[in-house]
């Protein structure tokens, strides 16, 4: 089993309407039972689908760009070194407010909606 990665090795989702690109690090497909990783790249004035997850936690730590969270109506400043959590049965979207790419990784415990990234990228 292999346990360090990169992410040209990782799964490769270029989405539209809105624009981002997803990857995904490791789900079941790497060995993974019980969570999920990867990373997003959300362009400028780009913004991910508001949207819930009905059974996971989610886990999402910025590393590079400015933007906002909105979850459940309520926006927070979104900047480097900034983790957001965002519990089962919650709302929840980021917008690239900033100058740069908003980079970011994020984690599903149970994993299972990365596997949405890669029904969306048809593959």
């Amino acid at each position: 089993m292999k346990y360090v990665f990169t992410k040209k090795e990782a799964f490769r989702a270029e989405l539209k309407n809105p624009d981002r690109i997803a990857h995904i690090w490791v789900d079941h497909e790497r060995g993974a039972r019980n969570v999920s990783g990867g990373s997003a790249d959300i362009p400028v004035g780009s913004e991910l689908p508001y949207h819930v997850h009905e059974k996971e936690e989610e886990i999402m730590f910025i590393y590079k760009g400015r933007g906002v969270a909105v979850v459940e109506g309520e926006t927070f400043p979104l900047e480097p070194e900034t983790m957001v959590f965002v519990p089962p049965g919650l709302k929840h979207t980021f917008k690239n407010t900033g100058s740069e790419l908003l980079s970011f990784a994020f984690f599903y415990a149970p994993a299972g909606p990365e596997q949405n990234l890669r029904k969306l990228a048809g593959k």
